[in-house]
């Protein structure tokens, strides 16, 4: 994946290792979503982290979160449900979801395990 931008936007996503092992769409369905995963590794400003398993409890029981900056530095986090999405911007709120984020983040496998865990759910480490 290359980015032609001078300031390519950064990504950074933990996934619940769930995701990878749950058969949706065939073996051949997953196989590919793990290669795309493991293609948005590569770039310097992207990153992913796999939650395993047995990490429980851990900050990301209560669901997604998606944490943003817009050009202008405001910082909203959009939240989803089942059939509905909103913005958090309050300033206490976004704070938190910042917070839980980092925890995250300490909780779930480093990039380089976790590209290693993706490598070895498709057979190649």
């Amino acid at each position: 994946m290359v980015c032609q931008r001078d300031r390519p936007p950064v990504g950074h996503f933990v996934l619940e290792e769930s995701i990878l092992r749950r058969q949706v769409g065939g073996s051949e369905v997953m196989r590919e979503q793990i290669r795309q995963i493991l293609e948005y590794t590569e770039p310097i400003h992207m990153s992913v982290q796999i939650m395993p398993m047995d990490r429980m409890p851990h900050a990301g029981l209560a669901g997604p979160m998606t944490l943003l900056e817009t050009p202008e530095h405001e910082r909203p986090v959009y939240l989803e449900v089942q059939r509905a999405g909103f913005l958090v911007d309050d300033p206490d709120e976004v704070s938190d979801y910042h917070h839980k984020y980092g925890m995250l983040r300490s909780q779930a496998l480093a990039p380089d395990e976790s590209v290693h865990l993706l490598s070895g759910l498709l057979g190649e480490s």
